[in-house]
């Protein structure tokens, strides 16, 4: 009787130990963040025609700045897998650009955008600038970067069950847009081409930190028009200039008539970057382009040697 008994109370201990012994079923780590993008389309002289393609996402390491991942998304985000327990800085930018290139992309704090010199082809039109005061370096207009940042984000180690981690990211364009209005040009019909240069302005920009460089470049770009009441127009982008620095920027308009001589036209627009929300410049003066002289054989002489500099004062 005293064996049974204790062989009762065994089994009941055994049944009430397996009772507290329930199977839990294993965590599952889970590394994905959600990366949701806003680009600003609020911009000077500039209505953007869609949305970016394309959105590069870089993720460094905060404590040293160093590339440690990349995901390229939708202009409006997505999801992206990052090791856990760690902190970065989030970089964004729209990768859909032609002239704007990235350089330096490894580290965050030295990643900058730029853009490519003019090939000598489009020189041979500003052959009289590049011959004043030795080789000038002038490239061409950047396109629209649509740039975003985001500090010191942690991400840590979280189970499915867990909300999603989410970082949001608002982007705008680190490029202005500048428009050039001058009135007004005579002789329209003796122009054969028309191209304009701009010193002066920053040769790019650190996108990580929104900085402008303090070296700097003359930009090139194409003349929009000329209308039939002689009234140039024009636009340009650049990323800006330093207000600290005593460059200057000049604005240099280079006619090829039909005969194939070339004309400069020099204005300095220094005054007219500082504090002009518009971003306009403009230019009252007359500029005349005479007929090409005739060659003894008829017809025009295309040539290119000589050149007409003129320079005049701005009236605003």
């Amino acid at each position: 009787m005293r064996a049974k008994r204790i062989i009762y109370l065994m089994s009941m201990f055994l049944i009430a130990a397996l009772a507290s012994c329930q199977r839990r079923p294993l965590e599952t780590a889970d590394f994905t963040v959600r990366v949701n993008i806003e680009i600003d389309d609020n911009i000077v002289n500039y209505q953007m025609p869609s949305l970016p393609n394309l959105m590069r996402c870089i993720f460094y390491d905060a404590e040293n700045g160093n590339f440690v991942t990349q995901a390229f998304l939708p202009p409006t985000g997505g999801e992206v897998e990052l090791i856990s327990d760690r902190t970065y800085d989030v970089l964004v930018y729209n990768f859909d650009t032609e002239a704007t290139i990235i350089g330096m992309e490894n580290k965050f704090d030295e990643i900058f955008a730029f853009t490519n010199g003019i090939p000598d082809a489009f020189r041979t039109k500003l052959r009289s600038r590049a011959t004043k005061d030795g080789i000038e370096d002038i490239v061409y207009d950047p396109d629209h970067l649509y740039v975003g940042r985001v500090k010191g984000v942690y991400v840590p180690v979280r189970s499915v069950d867990s909300p999603l981690i989410e970082i949001d990211v608002k982007c705008s364009t680190v490029v202005e847009t500048w428009l050039v209005d001058v009135n007004k040009i005579q002789g329209r019909q003796y122009i054969g081409s028309v191209a304009a240069v701009v010193t002066g302005l920053s040769e790019s920009n650190r996108i990580a930190t929104g900085t402008r460089s303090t070296e700097y470049v003359s930009v090139y770009f194409d003349v929009i028009d000329i209308d039939e009441n002689g009234i140039l127009t024009a636009k340009f982008n650049t990323f800006g200039y330093n207000p600290d620095s005593n460059t200057k920027q000049v604005l240099s308009l280079v006619f090829t008539d039909t005969g194939g001589k070339g004309h400069i036209f020099d204005v300095d627009v220094s005054d007219q970057f500082v504090d002009n929300p518009e971003q306009i410049i403009r230019v009252v003066t007359e500029i005349d382009i005479p007929e090409p002289e005739k060659s003894e054989g008829g017809g025009f002489q295309p040539e290119v040697d000589e050149w007409d500099d003129i320079h005049t004062d701005i009236i605003i």
